[in-house]
This record gives C-alpha cells, sequence and structure tokens, in this order.
C-alpha cells in the first residue's frame, strides 16, 4: 500500500509542472516587403486565379529624375492618381503582361515564353484588374507596417505613352520604388512589378514639425514700422551760376519762378518720388502737409481783336 504523504507530494510537484508561467513571445512586426508579398500573391490569386511566388521586394527612395533614368524603358507604365494629381506610377514587365491575358483568355499559362513587344491599350484593359487589385491589397496588408496609408485614396489612371512621358506627368518629389520579383508558375518564366509612389513617411514628418510662430509678420509690420525714415522735402529746383552761388550772403532773397507753397515734393534718399505735400507749420516750425498737388488752372485766352487778325494773315 503506498504512502498517501509520497503520493501527495509527487501530485503537488506534477501541478507546479504543469502550471509553469511562459513569457508569450511578442510577434514579429510585419515589414514593408512581407507585406507586399502578401499583397501580389492574393491580387493575382483575386483577380486572375494565378498562383505566383514572390521571390524578392526591392526597396528604394529616389527622386523623379533617378527613377526614369534607371526604370527599364520597356516596361508597361499606368498612372497612379490622387484627386487629380498623377502622383506615382505602376510599372508591369512583359512576362506579367502576357500571364494577365494568358489567364483571362485561356485560363492557364503557356509553356512558351513570350516574345518582348510595345504595350497597348489592349494590355492596359486586360492588366486593370490585377493592378486594381494589387492596390486593395496593398492597403489592407501593410497596416502596422511602414506602408500604412502609402496608397491611401490612390486608384489606378491611364496608361503613360513612355517612361519620359510618365517623368513630365508626375510631379517631383521623394519617392518609395517597390520592385518586386516574381517567379510565374510554370517553366523558367519571371516577371517584374515596379510601384512607386511618394514617400509619406516623410510628408508625416514635416506635417508633425511645429508650426512657426503666426504673430511673427506682425510683430515684424511692427518693428519695420518704427524704424526710422530719412526724407527729403524739396519745394523748388534751380541752377544758379557758380558765382553768383559764391556771392550770396545773409538776407539776400532767391526768386523761385514758378513754385508755390503747394509744390513740395517728398523724396527718399535713392532720388525716388514718396509724395506730393503742402508748405505750412505746425507748432511754430516749418511743416508739409501730405496731399494731392493741386490740378492746373485752366482759363480762356481773350478773342483777338480784329486788326490782329488782318495783320497777321
Amino acid at each position: 500500500m503506498s504512502d498517501p504523504k509520497a503520493v501527495n507530494s509527487e501530485l503537488s510537484i506534477l501541478a507546479r509542472m504543469t502550471t509553469r508561467d511562459v513569457t508569450p513571445v511578442a510577434d514579429a512586426p510585419l515589414t514593408s516587403s512581407r507585406a507586399l508579398r502578401v499583397a501580389m500573391t492574393r491580387a493575382a490569386d483575386k483577380a486572375l486565379g494565378l498562383s505566383l511566388t514572390v521571390q524578392s521586394v526591392s526597396e528604394e527612395l529616389l527622386t523623379l529624375d533617378d527613377a526614369i533614368g534607371t526604370f527599364p524603358a520597356e516596361y508597361l507604365y499606368i498612372s497612379l492618381v490622387s484627386g487629380t494629381d498623377t502622383v506615382g506610377m505602376i510599372g508591369v514587365d512583359t512576362q506579367l503582361r502576357a500571364a494577365s491575358i494568358e489567364m483571362q483568355t485561356m485560363g492557364r499559362l503557356s509553356k512558351n515564353t513570350p516574345p518582348e513587344r510595345p504595350a497597348t491599350s489592349t494590355d492596359l484593359m486586360m492588366l486593370m484588374p490585377l493592378c486594381t487589385m494589387i492596390m486593395t491589397q496593398v492597403a489592407e496588408t501593410t497596416l502596422g507596417s511602414e506602408l500604412e496609408d502609402w496608397t491611401k485614396g490612390v486608384t489606378i489612371g491611364a496608361k503613360f505613352d513612355s517612361l519620359r512621358a510618365a517623368g513630365l506627368a508626375i510631379e517631383d518629389a521623394e519617392f518609395r520604388a517597390m520592385r518586386l520579383s516574381i517567379e510565374l508558375p510554370i517553366g523558367e518564366r519571371r516577371a517584374e512589378l515596379l510601384l512607386m509612389l511618394p514617400n509619406h513617411q516623410l510628408a508625416k514628418k514635416i506635417e508633425t514639425v511645429k508650426p512657426t510662430d503666426q504673430s511673427w509678420g506682425t510683430k515684424m509690420s511692427a518693428a519695420v514700422a518704427l524704424a526710422p525714415a530719412t526724407l527729403d522735402a524739396i519745394l523748388h529746383r534751380m541752377s544758379l551760376p557758380l558765382w553768383v552761388v559764391d556771392a550770396l550772403k545773409v538776407g539776400d532773397t532767391i526768386p523761385l519762378l514758378g513754385a508755390t507753397v503747394g509744390s513740395v515734393r517728398l523724396f527718399a534718399p535713392d532720388g525716388v518720388l514718396v509724395a506730393e505735400a503742402r508748405l505750412g507749420q505746425s507748432g511754430g516750425k516749418r511743416a508739409v502737409r501730405i496731399q494731392p498737388a493741386p490740378e492746373a488752372m485752366m482759363r480762356d485766352l481773350p478773342a483777338p481783336e480784329a486788326r490782329a487778325v488782318a495783320k497777321a494773315s
């Protein structure tokens, strides 16, 4: 007969072993690469019924000129639009274009590798289901990753006639360019897709910058208004011989022909006319009042006498 105390001791040890605390392992953060792999795989399956494998995803930060200079010119480029603005593009190579057409027309991939050829409007029409589904899936799979909200509000637009035309239509910015290398499930066929949109992470950083003090302009205007300014008040300009000027003495009178108290002009130091004024006084000191120059008074001339007219003729 077994000892009850020994049995209870064994049960206690077993209970402690089965209720041991286990520290939960945190989920690995979702990377942009993995998010795009999932998005591309789901989009091909849902839009085309095609099971493909994304071999690699590379990411670059490029200017528009860099993108136009490095992207393959023979790809079909489709615009990405936000509102009325063209903000980016999708580039699809010949292999992915052909796979999309084959799956929608024959329901399977051809064993033969399609030759390189120029893209047509038919290619765009056949690619629309796949590209639209890619944008939908990217918006869903990138939640919680660096690419979250990257495609927010972006829709598929028209086909670009060329890569150069894309460069003229898209406004320059810092772009995030994602390049997906794809393995098709037949033969040795490989495909590639490019996805380029502005770097929204940079835009978010700009938005979080503390706004400048809106009162700065008011303070600056007030400071400028209090700054001293020099104006020259000129009543009349005239030319005199040097010997006349040398002979001037206190008490001499200089006739100002044509000048009146309303003939004052105010000039800035650089000689620019600022205002017209009238000469006067204020508090016992000479002063000028800013006002428009008086209009010239016109009067009728008397009719000539008959003798003067006859003599002139």
